[in-house]
């Protein structure tokens, strides 16, 4: 369902914005809408033709691959400040993956008109978009990386690893949680992990079970708390 245009504190406060000058954001806040999610709602399919950018204000969104048998690859999560859809536009071809809201979620849309008039116009806009294309591609290589050389409870601590540096955030100490915990937010199943690590359910499980049981990481209802970084990286490169 579309809401009304973002407000012009809402586009500054996100980073492919950031330095844009606000006469030239009040003109492309004109084109742009805000979209909300329901938790798994489909925001577009693998084919579709690609018609906007996609910049998450709040929630989180994952890029899956899916196969005829229902299965899916997951192959990343995003949340606040992120943005998809940018391939598509940037090639003129289909989406290339299928985005689904993981949880609720807002999104704002920019159509390909706008976001072209954008990164031809803004060198502060083009610079977060390169460094966001090198990113994706650094760990799109390192889960390549990981899926060949690393056996099952390696590529679930690898992706732990990845997940903590990219969302997670630092715990103070308090009750039983070390010193340099760090919490990784939001609702991850272990189908999703599985697709993450492209294992079975049951694998992921013995490993999370393991990890667990040396108090490495502790599991909750709405997130991951990752007590002991330094042994998690560690059973990572094993």
């Amino acid at each position: 369902m579309l809401a009304p245009r973002p407000t012009i504190l809402r586009l500054a406060s996100l980073r492919l914005f950031e330095g844009i000058d606000p006469r030239d954001l009040t003109e492309m806040a004109v084109a742009m809408r805000t979209r909300r999610h329901r938790a798994g709602e489909v925001i577009f399919h693998q084919g579709d033709p690609g018609e906007a950018l996609h910049l998450i204000v709040d929630g989180a969104v994952k890029l899956v691959l899916p196969s005829p048998n229902g299965d899916e690859a997951i192959l990343v999560t995003l949340r606040k400040q992120a943005f998809f859809g940018e391939l598509a536009l940037l090639d003129g071809g289909l989406q290339s993956t299928t985005a689904i809201a993981l949880e609720p979620t807002e999104t704002i849309i920019l159509p390909r008109s706008t976001f072209m008039d954008l990164i031809a116009d803004h060198a502060c806009a083009r610079e977060v978009l390169l460094a966001e294309l090198s990113g994706e591609l650094r760990r799109l290589i390192g889960r390549v990386e990981a899926l060949q050389f690393l056996d099952v409870p390696s590529r679930v601590a690898n992706l732990l690893v990845g997940l903590s540096n990219e969302h997670g955030r630092l715990l103070s100490p308090a009750g039983d949680d070390p010193d340099g915990a760090v919490r990784i937010d939001g609702r991850l199943t272990q189908g999703d992990l599985a697709g993450m690590v492209n294992s079975s359910r049951q694998s992921v499980n013995q490993a999370l079970a393991e990890l667990g049981g040396q108090g490495i990481v502790r599991f909750e209802r709405d997130g991951i708390v990752i007590l002991a970084p330094e042994r998690l990286a560690s059973r990572a490169r094993a």
